[in-house]
């Protein structure tokens, strides 16, 4: 799908002189073709919009900027995914390419669309786009650990007895979004650090709002870093605490055994019927055997007890 979007944030063709902006999303080959036949540039294929190396995210090709970053978004209205999102700065335009829906792309909401409907340039609108998604990380963050607390208390409460598979479900989904959230912002801050060496001048960047987006950058890459140890913590304590859970469902299950197993043992003796053991058959014989299965398993407790198995 292709969007064209002019000053003021309003769509219009593709070929019109107001535009500043061009949205490429799963873009297919005729897309892609008027694009580049209309600015002069080369759109990335999808394998080199994923690749790492640094040399394929960020460089300059026929008077074009191309920088590639990793944003988190939506994939067809599903679950949160990351994916590559490509912006070409060629011409005072933007183009930006992408396989996801990060919600700073989405005209009309957020705080970013505001920031776009009043770009004057191609580079107003990604700078835009760019604080629309660190903010939008930023939030996902700051839910993350909200989420993370909140799990905390209910785990660690003394009055409660929370379901640990659930917990430990809950925290995998909560470790996961800081993963996807750290992985994007260390993505933003290297775009954001080559933006800055490069893109002062003909490419209409400002080095000083870059830099302070580097910087608001930097500090929530490293609060998803913290968060790392206290999910890890949490998740010990979680296991700790399945594990005492079920040491104490085999404890019970060696009580039984403690109870049970000996009057077994007595019952198949006494059900033998060998004729050298007569007193089996004797009238005071049942009596006998119900005395040994009630003192044999209270022996073993005693033993147990002294031992401290329990």
């Amino acid at each position: 799908m292709l969007r064209v979007i002019a000053k003021g944030g309003a769509e219009v063709a593709c070929e019109a002189p107001t535009a500043l902006w061009y949205d490429l999303e799963s873009p297919n080959e005729g897309e892609e073709s008027e694009v580049e036949a209309s600015l002069g540039i080369d759109v990335p294929t999808p394998a080199e919009r994923s690749a790492f190396e640094e040399s394929a995210r960020y460089y300059e090709e026929n008077d074009a900027l191309h920088l590639t970053a990793t944003l988190l978004g939506r994939r067809d209205e599903g679950k949160l995914v990351t994916g590559a999102v490509t912006f070409i700065l060629a011409k005072g335009k933007l183009v930006t390419v992408r396989q996801v829906r990060p919600r700073a792309f989405d005209i009309g909401q957020g705080r970013a669309s505001a920031r776009i409907g009043s770009a004057q340039s191609g580079a107003d609108v990604m700078m835009a786009l760019v604080d629309g998604a660190a903010e939008r990380l930023a939030d996902l963050l700051a839910e993350a650990t909200r989420d993370a607390n909140a799990l905390s208390v209910q785990v660690f409460a003394r009055d409660s007895t929370p379901d640990l598979q659930e917990a430990l479900r809950e925290l995998g989904r909560i470790g996961a979004l800081a993963a996807v959230a750290h992985d994007s912002l260390s993505s933003l801050q290297r775009l954001l650090v080559y933006a800055r060496a490069v893109g002062k001048g003909k490419y209409g960047l400002d080095p000083a709002r870059l830099s302070a987006m580097a910087r608001d950058v930097g500090e929530l890459e490293r609060i998803a870093e913290t968060m790392q140890p206290r999910l890890s913590y949490l998740q010990d304590a979680l296991l700790g605490l399945i594990n005492a859970s079920q040491t104490n469902v085999l404890k019970a299950l060696s009580l039984a055994t403690i109870a049970f197993v000996p009057a077994t043992l007595i019952a198949s003796i006494f059900g033998m019927n060998f004729d050298a053991m007569t007193w089996f058959k004797t009238g005071w014989g049942p009596w006998v055997a119900f005395l040994m299965m009630f003192v044999a398993p209270a022996i073993l407790f005693g033993i147990a007890k002294w031992r401290r198995w329990f």
